[in-house]
C-alpha cells in the first residue's frame, strides 16, 4: 500500500463512522491529507504510513498540524498512523489537543476506496497527462536505486529508495536520507502549477536538500529543466502512458 492508498484508507475509516472525507491532492495544502465532515465537525487529519519502517512520528508532525488546525478553521486535529510515535510527540499531542488515531491495517479488505484504478489521481489538462505521485515514486524514482547522477556540485551517489525516503551519497561521501513527502511536494506542485523553481523548493522545505529534489525530478521523462533562475517544467506535448 503506498502513502497516497494509504491516506485513501484512513478517509475511508472515516467514511464508515459516518463523515464525509476529502482526500487533499496537494502536498502544499499545509500538512492536512484529509478532511472529515459530519455535521459542525471539522477534522483536519494528517496520515503517517510509518509501519513498514523504522522511522517514527515527531512532533514537528504535530506543530505543523496544529497551525493547519486553525488556519482552516477546523474543529479538531487528528495524526492517523499505523507507526510508532515519540514520547516527546506524545507530550506535544496532549499540550495541543491533537488526537493520535492508530491504524489498524488488518482489516483492510473490508474498507476499501472506491476507486482503485492505476493511475487514479492523474492529471489531466488539454493533451497532457501526468501520473500521480505513487507511480512516480515506484516506477521512475526507486529506479535510480545504484545509479549516479550528476550536477554541477559534483557526483550524487542514490544508495537507496524505500517506502519512505530517498539516501543519497554526495561529494563529501556522507550519507544523507531525503523525506519521501519533500519530492512529492515539489512534483504536486510542478503538476499543479505546469513549473517549479528551485528556489521555491528550497524555501520549503528546511532541510537543504532542493539540489537533489531538483535533480532527481529533472529526470522525469515529461520534466524538462531551464535556468535563470532554476526551474523546471512540464513538457506541453508528452502524454504518459
Amino acid at each position: 500500500m503506498t502513502p497516497e492508498e494509504f491516506e485513501r484508507y484512513v478517509a475511508c475509516i472515516f467514511e464508515s463512522k459516518g463523515y464525509k472525507t476529502e482526500v487533499t491532492r496537494y502536498s502544499g495544502d499545509y500538512g492536512v491529507d484529509v478532511f472529515a465532515f459530519k455535521g459542525k465537525e471539522k477534522i483536519a487529519i494528517q496520515v503517517k504510513k510509518f509501519g513498514n519502517c523504522t522511522r517514527k512520528v515527531n512532533r514537528n508532525v504535530f506543530l505543523k498540524l496544529y497551525g493547519s488546525q486553525h488556519f482552516f478553521d477546523c474543529t479538531k486535529a487528528i495524526v492517523a498512523t499505523d507507526g510508532k510515535v515519540m514520547d516527546d510527540a506524545v507530550e506535544v499531542a496532549k499540550k495541543l489537543g491533537i488526537e493520535i488515531f492508530f491504524v489498524d491495517t488488518k482489516n483492510i479488505e473490508k474498507c476499501k476506496p472506491d476507486n482503485q484504478s492505476t493511475v487514479n489521481d492523474a492529471i489531466t489538462e488539454d493533451n497532457r497527462l501526468y501520473p500521480d505521485f505513487s507511480l512516480i515514486w515506484d516506477n521512475f524514482i526507486r529506479s535510480l536505486e545504484g545509479k549516479t547522477l550528476f550536477n554541477s556540485r559534483g557526483p550524487n551517489r542514490i544508495l537507496e529508495v524505500n517506502n519512505t525516503a530517498l539516501i543519497r551519497s554526495s561529494i563529501n561521501d556522507i550519507p544523507g536520507e531525503i523525506n519521501r513527502d519533500y519530492f512529492k511536494l515539489a512534483y504536486e506542485y510542478l503538476t499543479k502549477k505546469g513549473s517549479v523553481t528551485r528556489d521555491y523548493i528550497n524555501q520549503q522545505i528546511d532541510k537543504g536538500c532542493s539540489s537533489i529534489i531538483f535533480l532527481v525530478l529533472a529526470q522525469l521523462p515529461f520534466i524538462e529543466e531551464s535556468k535563470n533562475p532554476q526551474t523546471l517544467k512540464m513538457k506541453s506535448k508528452y502524454i504518459y502512458k
